[in-house]
């Protein structure tokens, strides 16, 4: 290593007006067609509501609410998309062994604590 060369860097974390915390139940991507990116599409996964719901209107105009007179679903489970994350191969990589090193700890604690 050079002399002149600093033997340690200090990274500083600030977090913007705009960052916020969700939560993620699942992934859906893989790489681009190129393969210089790695695409994760994190979702969570919830049962799914009707497209749209019609109601009949009684003679007195109004909206009975006790039976739908047509419902339009979307299929049984939605997956809504949270984030978007596009990395390197190298980064994903990184990433991946980041977070199975940080869920194997967080496995263990919660042994710990309920047993």
């Amino acid at each position: 290593m050079p002399d002149d060369q600093p033997e340690e860097i200090t990274f500083v974390y600030e977090d913007t007006d705009e960052v916020r915390t969700f939560a993620a139940t699942g992934a859906h991507g893989g790489p681009t067609p190129d393969g210089a990116s790695v695409v994760a599409n994190l979702y969570v996964e919830r049962a799914s509501i009707p497209h749209h719901v019609s109601h009949q209107i009684d003679e007195r105009g109004e909206v009975d609410l006790s039976e739908a007179s047509q419902q339009v679903t979307r299929g049984e489970v939605t997956r809504e998309v949270q984030a978007s994350l596009v990395l390197t191969p190298e980064h994903a990589m990184q990433l991946g062994q980041w977070l199975q090193e940080n869920a194997q700890q967080a496995m263990e604690q919660r042994r710990q604590t309920y047993g």
